[in-house]
C-alpha cells in the first residue's frame, strides 16, 4: 500500500515538472485570420488562416491550416509605443503589395520584427508604405 502511495506522489511530481513547458509551448503557437495575400521575407502567401509557431527566439514558421503554404523567417526586436489588447500583426503595404513587418504579443510594447528583403527596400523607396493591422479575434 505505501509503494502505491510513494509511486502516484511520483507520478503527482513529475506531472506538474513538464506542465510549465506545455502552457509554454501553446503560448508559443498563435493562430490568425489573413484576410489577403502577403510576402514573408521572399515567400508569398495567400489569403488564409494561419498558424505563427515560435521555433526558438528569433525563429518563426507561419503556415496554412493545410501546411501546403508556409515560411521561416528570422525576427529582430520591435517596439509598440502602447501594449497592445490583443495579439497583433502589423503589415507594411506598397500599394497592393503586403508586407509582414512586425507582431506583438497580447499586452505586450515588445515584438518581433522582420527585417526587409531587397525587393521590399526597393519598393520602399518608390512608394511609403502604409500599415495594416490584423488583431486576433477581430
Amino acid at each position: 500500500m505505501r509503494k502505491i502511495g510513494i509511486l502516484g506522489l511520483v507520478l503527482g511530481f513529475s506531472a506538474l515538472l513538464f506542465l510549465p513547458q506545455a502552457v509554454s509551448a501553446q503560448a508559443d503557437v498563435v493562430t490568425l485570420d489573413i484576410p489577403f495575400e502577403f510576402m514573408v521575407e521572399n515567400t508569398m502567401l495567400p489569403a488564409g488562416t494561419y498558424q505563427i509557431t515560435k521555433v526558438k527566439d528569433g525563429n518563426y514558421r507561419i503556415a496554412n491550416q493545410k501546411g501546403d503554404q508556409k515560411a521561416m523567417f528570422m525576427t529582430e526586436t520591435a517596439t509598440n509605443p502602447t501594449p497592445v489588447a490583443s495579439f497583433t500583426l502589423m503589415f507594411n503595404v506598397y500599394g497592393d503589395k503586403y508586407y509582414l513587418a512586425k507582431f506583438f504579443h497580447q499586452g505586450m510594447t515588445v515584438g518581433d520584427a522582420l527585417r526587409q528583403t531587397a525587393a521590399e527596400k526597393e519598393l520602399a523607396q518608390k512608394v511609403k508604405p502604409t500599415t495594416k493591422i490584423i488583431e486576433k479575434g477581430k
